[in-house]
């Protein structure tokens, strides 16, 4: 079944029927405030603080309803002769038609403000006059304490306010002080209204018209604490003449002081005017890159949704609080493609955690709240992300003297150039070492729930090692240094030498000295990711790249490659953690995108343009293997992962919206599939690992305060500067 289709030369998506197999949701968002809209027009509203943490202010369930000529109607249920929803990057839009009657509804979030704006709009399609009304329904988060919410005297908006119960007695000025209001203002004066959700929906009510709606007016209710739930509900009433419309604006945000909402009545911003500032905004951030391939959904998702999602991530920090440096940092690798100095100036943020001596603690909160849960342990592979993704982001700027920028310590005042920065982390991994002479597994790798190996603290990681020979070799070519050069290659001949395993590479060693994820284990036998990096970082050649390869083939499905196999079926003392996940989910067997991304760079670097792009297309959200039906996804954006195990879930989407996948969507497939690579060091280069099926593309990126074009024919490429 289709559930929706790309429109707008792929700037839309456009679901045909509200009975989705899952929530179809958009995600809006500013640096202030964010929503996920449903295909229902369904929500919940986030105010985001400065250090990424979130105020919910909104329920997700809005409902909107009209009468018309005393018939009741519910909308955004499909119960209209015709219905459709249009996600667009900066909206929401949703058409339903009636028998005598059409909607629009409409939400965006402005460039600025903690705010969402809604539109509701009625035509007229009968032959005669109409008596119209309209009820929008927002349910408000409830408030700690003296919350209320009411119509404010002037009769023009709703609020609701209250401030955070306080436990100790000397907390009461300070939480005073955080009152805050939240509110929903219409730009025409309702005619009655409603803050109660018992009195607005009726206690018999099971889905179908609220009591309010059948009465065609509400009862002017006030809501005060601990009374059912607090809602603003708008009522508007009004005459249509035969094929005339109307238009009410609503805006529903947050604000510190109720003069500020009075302010915002009293002006109501110009709508109009609103919705264009974003939709350029949008317009630029996308022109920063288009790609011109021969397969039009890569193309869509390339040069819109994908960059949607990953602005989202190095904007907001993937929406909370609670996120692991490796994350923050992949995600400004991936958006230094877009805004590079942007994804500069956060990455000089997480440098500035670093330590004087080289440490840089990998999980924390950025809210500045105490340590818990993964917060609370050591993970080894942070300094291969910071020396890795940093030299990327600075390539990305086209301005090397950026290596020499100086920025501090988390536990000093001094301020060295970045480049020492990174040598500091090289320098602290180095010392990090085990007694196979691989790099110490702690706490956990990129792997994070493999927390059996090193528990004990001498597990080693052949992740860890692989992937710091490669970010070793990046800082090299930057700055060569003889003892970390020595350093490398002693690591890669110990790799080669403790962990082949006669067809691939073990996952690696334990505390006691066991290899682990090798032929003779009962589950996890494989791990995609020692395979990948054994490539990436040179490790593997001749036959063994070879046997590599083939390891790597035995692990693929139809929509990508398991991360490992067989999954786990039962609690694992060596790996720890993964065990437990149900087999075939997340790191325990699916088909994990980010590291699907891994093996496609390593395709590049062996030259197999046709592998990489067949891997790319089996595991985009477009994918034949990927319908809505078989994933239940909209195909907007990348999924962590998909269900790898072969149940009934088999192909399933994990619906999970944050994953480094998108900004490795974005290294590989221009810098290495399409090889049109921007340096600070090296300049404007073009080295292509193109499918033999592609022999027309075309690249326009910015760089350097400079555009330039790549385009090939029949594979050869040439570029110019406008």
């Amino acid at each position: 079944m289709e559930y929706g289709h790309f429109t707008e030369d792929g700037r839309a998506y456009r679901i045909t029927t509200p009975f989705t197999p899952s929530p179809f949701t958009n995600k809006l968002f500013n640096d202030e405030y964010q929503i996920d809209v449903s295909q229902r027009m369904e929500g919940s509203g986030l105010c985001m603080a400065e250090n990424y943490a979130s105020t919910p202010i909104k329920s997700a369930d809005n409902h909107f309803y009209v009468n018309f000529n005393g018939t009741p109607h519910i909308l955004c249920r499909g119960n209209g002769v015709s219905y459709s929803c249009v996600h667009r990057l900066y909206e929401t839009e949703l058409t339903e038609e009636f028998k005598d009657f059409s909607v629009t509804l409409r939400i965006f979030i402005p460039t600025k403000g903690q705010r969402e704006i809604w539109t509701l709009t009625v035509e007229n399609r009968s032959n005669a006059t109409a008596e119209v009304s309209t009820f929008a329904a927002f349910p408000l988060t409830p408030m700690g304490m003296q919350c209320e919410a009411r119509l404010d005297e002037s009769g023009r908006f709703i609020y609701q306010t209250g401030y955070p119960g306080y436990w100790k007695y000397e907390d009461y000025a300070q939480q005073v002080e955080m009152k805050k209001f939240i509110y929903v203002v219409s730009d025409k004066k309702p005619q009655s209204y409603e803050c109660d959700r018992l009195r607005f929906f009726g206690s018999d009510y099971t889905e179908g018209v609220p009591v309010a709606v059948k009465n065609g007016r509400c009862e002017n209710g006030s809501y005060e604490q601990d009374r059912t739930h607090p809602m603003s509900v708008l009522h508007h009433a009004f005459t249509l003449g035969i094929g005339e419309s109307q238009s009410i604006n609503f805006i529903i945000g947050h604000e510190k002081t109720l003069a500020a909402v009075s302010a915002i009545a009293d002006t109501f911003p110009n709508i109009d005017r609103e919705r264009a500032s974003l939709q350029a905004l949008w317009e630029k951030r996308c022109g920063t890159l288009v790609v011109e391939t021969p397969e039009k959904e890569l193309n869509y998702l390339t040069n819109y949704w994908l960059k949607r999602q990953l602005t989202f991530f190095a904007r907001l920090n993937r929406g909370g609080t609670y996120c692991p440096v490796r994350n923050q940092l992949q995600d400004y690798l991936g958006y230094a493609m877009i805004d590079p100095e942007e994804a500069l100036k956060k990455t000089i943020r997480i440098l500035e955690r670093q330590h004087l001596n080289g440490y840089l603690k990998q999980y924390y909160h950025t809210d500045g709240k105490p340590d818990s849960g993964l917060c609370l342990m050591h993970h080894s592979d942070s300094y291969i992300w910071l020396i890795l993704c940093v030299i990327e982001v600075i390539e990305k700027t086209g301005n090397k003297e950026n290596y020499m920028l100086p920025v501090g310590y988390m536990d000093s005042p001094l301020r060295e150039p970045i480049l020492t920065h990174l040598l500091k982390a090289a320098r602290y991994m180095s010392t990090q070492i085990g007694e196979h002479g691989l790099c110490l597994m702690l706490d956990g790798d990129w792997n994070d729930p493999v927390n059996g190996p090193g528990h004990k603290g001498k597990g080693e990681s052949g992740w860890n090692s692989m992937a710091f020979a490669y970010a070793l070799g990046r800082l090299l070519e930057i700055c060569p240094d003889e003892s970390l050069a020595a350093f490398r290659e002693r690591l890669m001949d110990n790799i080669n030498t403790h962990l082949w395993d006669g067809e691939w590479y073990a996952a690696g060693i334990n505390d006691d000295g066991i290899p682990y994820g090798v032929h003779t284990d009962k589950d996890a036998q494989k791990f995609l990711n020692t395979q990948t990096w054994a490539i990436i970082s040179g490790v593997a050649t001749d036959e063994r790249l070879k046997k590599v390869v083939a390891t790597i083939e035995t692990m693929r499905v139809p929509f990508g490659y398991l991360l490992i196999d067989p999954p786990f079926t039962e609690y694992s003392p060596i790996w720890g953690r993964v065990s437990l996940k149900q087999a075939g989910t997340t790191e325990n067997g699916s088909v994990y995108c980010h590291s699907v991304m891994f093996k496609i760079l390593a395709d590049c670097l062996r030259g197999d343009g046709d592998s990489a792009y067949r891997t790319m297309m089996d595991m985009l959200p477009t994918s034949p293997d990927h319908t809505p039906d078989k994933s239940r996804q909209i195909p907007i954006y990348y999924a962590n992962y998909y269900f790898g195990y072969k149940d009934e879930n088999f192909g399933l989407s994990s619906y999970h919206y944050r994953t480094g996948t998108v900004a490795w969507h974005y290294w590989t497939l221009i810098e290495y599939i399409i090889g049109f690579r921007m340096s600070a060091t090296r300049g404007v280069e073009y080295t292509p690992c193109l499918p033999s099926e592609w022999k027309d593309v075309r690249v326009t990126r910015a760089f350097a305060d400079k555009t330039y074009t790549l385009a090939t024919k029949d594979g050869e490429g040439s570029i110019t500067e406008a």
